[in-house]
């Protein structure tokens, strides 16, 4: 059977619908990644995928949120969402819910920390100290189902210094995810770092058409018509950028030699 990707994560890498567009998540274009067309996905409309891309709600997730894109070769399952943390995720039922569907030869993506370390919303906070050990549940579920966890540091915000530099996000959160994986010798992609310095080189100014930095009227008659400035979140072209770069980790990556036979 053909491998599927998992990916366990919040509002930067969820699908969304296309009332919300620019609002991307880079879950909702990997596919293009595997399938060598994410360069052409730029040039045409968004949403839009090759006849050769399937794109369902699958009806094995008790969750309507999820969209699964299939290939021949291989299949993403997009079990992001809004608001949620490794605590939050799993509180909810959502990584047993995917655990159900996990065979070996699949791979379960965890990109954490842009929820985890909120501090004023209890039900998603988790403590610095506390993270390894979240972690460790989902990297606990992936193994006993056979499958391969593949942990992702939390993509940069668009918080420029005043000097033109670019600090990496959620710092601690980040090291700890290296950590970890380091001790566990778990594949990991330091997507933060690396979209830090992507983002680092644009500046200020060309990382707007990355981000949710929208000027009012810019998009007329949707939820945006007023504009929205949201240094989070990515638009369509952040997304495929941002999937881009996601790509190259794990071609770099000599854990995943296995997955990058599947990129062209």
């Amino acid at each position: 059977m053909k491998p599927v990707i998992y990916l366990a994560s919040d509002s930067t890498v969820q699908s969304y619908d296309p009332a919300l567009y620019p609002q991307t998540g880079w879950g909702q274009v990997l596919i293009h990644a595997f399938f060598g067309t994410l360069s052409d996905a730029a040039a045409h409309a968004p949403g839009e995928y090759p006849s050769q891309i399937r794109v369902s709600h699958p009806a094995t997730t008790a969750f309507s949120h999820v969209i699964r894109y299939d290939t021949d070769r291989i299949a993403i399952d997009n079990r992001a969402f809004a608001g949620r943390s490794a605590r939050s995720f799993y509180d909810e039922g959502r990584l047993d819910d995917l655990a159900a569907c996990l065979k070996p030869g699949d791979y379960l993506f965890l990109q954490f920390a842009h929820n985890d370390a909120n501090a004023s919303k209890p039900e998603r906070y988790i403590p610095i100290e506390e993270y390894p050990n979240w972690l460790d549940l989902y990297v606990r579920t992936a193994k006993k189902a056979g499958a391969t966890p593949v942990l992702i540091t939390a993509i940069t915000m668009r918080t420029f210094c005043a000097d033109g530099s670019l600090p990496v996000s959620f710092p601690d959160y980040r090291q700890a995810m290296l950590t970890y994986a380091e001790q566990k010798h778990l594949p990991c992609i330091d997507l933060g770092e690396l979209t830090r310095a992507y983002c680092e080189a644009l500046g200020p100014e060309g990382t707007r058409n990355i981000f949710m930095c929208l000027n009012k009227g810019e998009y007329p008659g949707g939820p945006y018509c007023e504009g929205k400035e949201d240094n989070a979140h990515l638009q369509y072209q952040g997304a495929l950028a941002f999937a881009g770069l996601l790509a190259d980790g794990i071609r770099s990556c000599p854990q995943l030699r296995e997955l990058a036979a599947y990129l062209p």
